[in-house]
């Protein structure tokens, strides 16, 4: 069997352009996400520490103003935290905290589950793709009556590229999924602990 090109992989099943066409969303969705962590998921602990020292030393309009100098998601929460501190009432601490919580994970969270669906139906695609080809080369062999199993087998040989394809797809889909999962409960652990430790020193009054 000669060496197939792209433009042949392509018309060889009609689920290879759809494969295709998935591929291109992976990359986009990979490329915007990639983008907006690493502008709004940053995480500065040298930040963090002049907040705290602010706020330990008793400046909250300080920390506040430092606060709103930082980048990020991280940084845009803590400041809201440091506003409601103000009253240095915990509960209305709690509730900023969890609201920019569950804002923050919104936010990252955002189409990450196009990875998740990638990765659970391309190899599904491959396998139909697959199915379709070997279907079609044994019609071929009993319309013809001739060219033996070496003629399947090659038909059978390129329907097989659907799957490959397919799995290929999957199996890049689920390890974006997952670094973007894990950098995301990176995130929001860092923005928990941050948050409740800065809580704290405010309704003490002390360091903790």
């Amino acid at each position: 069997m000669h060496e197939l090109s792209f433009i042949e992989l392509l018309k060889m099943s009609l689920v290879m352009p759809i494969l295709l066409v998935l591929s291109v969303i992976m990359v986009a969705v990979l490329f915007e996400r990639a983008i907006f962590f690493a502008k709004s998921g940053k995480i500065d602990a040298n930040l963090f520490k002049s907040i705290r020292e602010q706020v330990l030393a008793g400046k909250l309009k300080e920390a506040q103003s430092m606060a709103g100098q930082g980048r990020g998601l991280i940084a845009e929460a803590l400041g809201a935290l440091l506003v409601a501190a103000q009253s240095k009432d915990r509960v209305e601490m709690d509730h900023v905290l969890t609201l920019y919580f569950q804002r923050t994970q919104s936010l990252l969270s955002r189409r990450l589950g196009v990875f998740g669906t990638l990765s659970f139906i391309s190899p599904l695609l491959g396998l139909l793709g697959t199915v379709l080809g070997v279907m079609a080369a044994f019609r071929d062999l009993a319309l013809t009556g001739s060219g033996g199993p070496g003629v399947v087998a090659a038909g059978i040989s390129e329907a097989l590229y659907a799957t490959a394809a397919g799995i290929f797809v999957a199996v890049t889909a689920a390890l974006i999924y997952n670094y973007f999962n894990f950098k995301l409960k990176h995130i929001l652990n860092s923005l928990n602990i941050f948050g409740q430790e800065l809580a704290l020193i405010v309704s003490l009054g002390r360091d903790v």
